[in-house]
């Protein structure tokens, strides 16, 4: 019987390379505090042994350092591509995935800094350069301010997690809301507490930032739920609009979808939220209280990318990766009220006619389930 094979151990890699073995410990771990070419050797010589961590006794670190004071690590880069600095943290969503990063981060030892991929002068090489001068290794790509943008950095030098499907090709790992399950999620509930006549009202380029996942849902709740009317989207309209306002009336939807903003707007016409008519948030935030609708945990989301980016660190994962992974996390909801039409006053632009709200439309009016309505084109 062959005698068990002997684990490689941190002490066999120092004695191979001539380091001491805190050394090791660092380099495995890829510390910043170690020069690039350090860590190359390390890593390298590790593979060639074939060292393996033992899980126990990781573990047993997670659980100690878990206990101990946090000591800085490095720092990780927020790359900011908008064209205006602060525009991006004008939309609450992104800037609730930089406070979950920021306390994520914190709780691990690292720092978080921002950096304008936009600022005058700058250019993507000079950004590189600051970033390997800085001996920064982390990047986080929060949403890019338009769908199908790829940012001009060379990622060879670095770890990075993306959020969302803004970046394209989707070339890096990334971390979002499960988008197809949240509109499933949200227009299920929606037919459960009655509602039938469901109008979505949404802008294409946010609905190409999730993968077409709203007008898509929205085809395929159409597909699954017969009783439901098949009302085409509103699409690049905002509610001060004559088309908003010629599409409520022909259409007569009895519970609009939208981003948050739009209830807002509705109430500022004159609509009463939700006698008049019902309304449920795509995306909802910790700071909008009773209004109904998906929230979709973006603080836990930027917690989360912070999480996948330090372990792509500490595995030494550098570069455009041969196959992105993504991490979707679900939502969780805040219930419409119910439609109860029997009681509930209908606003008389949305229902003219008085036409009960069940009716299906005509083909003509349909048109093509996936197009928008005619009167937004």
């Amino acid at each position: 019987m062959s005698a068990p094979i002997k684990p490689v151990t941190i002490r066999d890699i120092a004695t191979a390379i001539g380091l001491h073995h805190t050394t090791v410990s660092l380099g495995l771990r890829n510390s910043s505090r170690l020069p690039p070419a350090t860590l190359e050797k390390i890593q390298r010589t590790a593979q060639e042994l074939g060292y393996t961590p033992n899980p126990m006794l990781s573990a047993l670190n997670a659980y100690r350092k878990a206990k101990s004071p946090v000591h800085y690590q490095a720092t990780i880069a927020w790359i900011n591509n908008w064209e205006q600095e602060d525009g991006m943290m004008k939309v609450e969503t992104f800037s609730q995935y930089f406070k979950g990063v920021l306390d994520r981060a914190r709780q691990l030892g690292y720092l978080v800094e921002e950096f304008w991929l936009k600022k005058p002068g700058m250019t993507p090489e000079r950004m590189v350069s600051i970033l390997k001068a800085r001996n920064i290794q982390g990047l986080l790509m929060p949403p890019q301010a338009f769908a199908g943008t790829l940012p001009p950095l060379d990622f060879t030098p670095f770890s990075a997690v993306a959020f969302g499907y803004t970046i394209q090709p989707p070339v890096l790992n990334v971390v979002t809301n499960h988008h197809y399950h949240s509109i499933h999620l949200l227009l299920t509930k929606l037919k459960e507490l009655g509602y039938r006549r469901i109008g979505l009202n949404a802008f294409v380029d946010w609905d190409e930032k999730v993968e077409n996942a709203w007008i898509g849902g929205l085809r395929l709740a159409w597909w699954r739920h017969p009783e439901l009317v098949p009302i085409p989207p509103c699409l690049n309209c905002w509610v001060e609009d004559p088309r908003f306002k010629a599409w409520m009336a022909k259409y007569r939807p009895d519970v609009i979808v939208a981003n948050s903003d739009t209830a807002k707007d509705l109430r500022k016409q004159g609509y009463a939220l939700p006698e008049d008519i019902g309304f449920a948030s795509l995306d909802l935030n910790p700071s909008e209280k009773g209004m109904s609708g998906l929230n979709e945990n973006n603080f836990y989301i930027g917690q989360k990318a912070v999480d996948v980016l330090v372990g792509l660190l500490h595995r030494g994962e550098r570069g455009i990766p041969e196959v992105p992974s993504a991490c979707w996390w679900k939502v969780s909801g805040s219930p419409a009220r119910p439609c109860a039409r029997s009681l509930c006053r209908r606003n008389r632009s949305a229902r003219p006619g008085g036409r009960r709200s069940s009716q299906r439309l005509s083909s003509s009016e349909t048109k093509s389930f996936l197009a928008p309505c005619d009167l937004c084109q």
